[in-house]
């Protein structure tokens, strides 16, 4: 065995951890691929959502997601991710992993992984403090993207205002609400949004609406939500740049964990050229392309845990590369699909 190199139980530890990040409707669109030097990481294609994300936009941030899930993951188990973004056409990234001296740092972000959930319920009204606002900020810095905080009355305005107009344009579409009802409300599926893990949307104008998945059972929390609203933003608008702001949104939710705050994604608002327009323009100042709300606050001390949110067999996502080894030899039995 070459010890420069990881053996494909870590491969497939590490791929176990990623897939754990957050995804739009928690479709999980992203396949992997080892040949036994060298991980790939290409988006399902037969998991965009046509309806919710016409341009692709949250396909390509929850891939960047689990990319830096798996970064996060192996650098835990002493491996550093060497990433080579969207090297050839349909490959989103090619991932060589050397050895690396593993952290606390490292250990203690990647044990965030199991921990952190998409909470949809309202927030305390407890303010972070500044020290924490400044690790959130840094963690998305750190992978090239802005996380701005939204704190003056006409930009919250605006970023509710948004999110209310994308929800009843959504209300308005049959065809985005058949699609819905086919990724959320059912608690026994590998995929989707379970109904145990969604509350109704939010009915305040002052409060940032949550996205109205089909059949919403969990009891939200009492009193106005204190969250602190955050946008996540980057200078530009392509592929590289929204892959990249899905780097950034699992380091800020990973991060949040870690400070034992809880947190959610909330793209709907992004979906729309229209209200992701409203947010460029009256949120960022027009200077910044917004992709994805970021919601992030502390809990109630009575709040119920959630409960982990399904994903697909690690067989099903994690593949051997075809003929890594050459023709006629044969593929390790732990990289076979199951």
């Amino acid at each position: 065995m070459d010890h420069r190199m990881p053996d494909a139980y870590t491969v497939r530890a590490a791929v176990a951890l990623a897939v754990r990040a957050p995804s739009v409707h928690n479709s999980q669109p992203w396949q992997w691929h080892f040949d036994g030097r060298t991980v790939e990481l290409r988006a399902d294609p037969r998991r965009r959502l046509r309806r919710t994300d016409p341009d692709g936009r949250d396909l390509l941030v929850s891939c960047g997601c689990a990319l830096h899930h798996f970064t996060v993951a192996a650098a835990a188990m002493g491996w550093a991710a060497q990433i080579h973004r969207l090297p050839e056409p349909g490959l989103l990234a090619r991932i060589v992993l050397v050895p690396h001296d593993t952290r606390d740092g490292d250990i203690a972000l990647a044990a965030a992984i199991p921990r952190r959930r998409s909470d949809r319920r309202r927030f305390a009204e407890r303010p972070l403090p500044v020290r924490d606002e400044v690790f959130l900020q840094k963690s998305a810095a750190d992978q090239g993207a802005v996380l701005r905080i939204v704190t003056e009355a006409p930009q919250r305005s605006a970023l509710t205002g948004a999110a209310a107009e994308a929800g009843g344009l959504h209300r308005d579409d049959p065809d985005y609400e058949i699609e819905l009802a086919a990724w959320s409300g059912h608690d026994y599926a590998p995929d989707g949004v379970p109904a145990r893990n969604t509350v109704l949307a939010s009915a305040s104008p002052h409060e940032l609406r949550v996205r109205e998945f089909a059949g919403a059972r969990l009891p939200d929390t009492a009193g106005p939500d204190g969250a602190l609203l955050t946008v996540l933003a980057t200078k530009g608008d392509s592929a590289l740049d929204r892959l990249r702001a899905g780097e950034a949104a699992s380091a800020v939710l990973l991060t949040a964990t870690r400070l034992n705050l809880a947190s959610c994604v909330n793209t709907e608002p992004i979906e729309l050229t229209s209200t992701r327009g409203l947010i460029r323009d009256c949120v960022l100042d027009g200077r910044l392309e917004p992709q994805l709300v970021v919601r992030v606050g502390s809990l109630p001390e009575d709040a119920t845990p959630l409960p982990a949110t399904p994903r697909r067999p690690i067989g099903e996502v994690l593949r051997p590369h075809p003929h890594p080894y050459g023709a006629g030899l044969p593929i390790p039995e732990q990289l076979r699909g199951r």
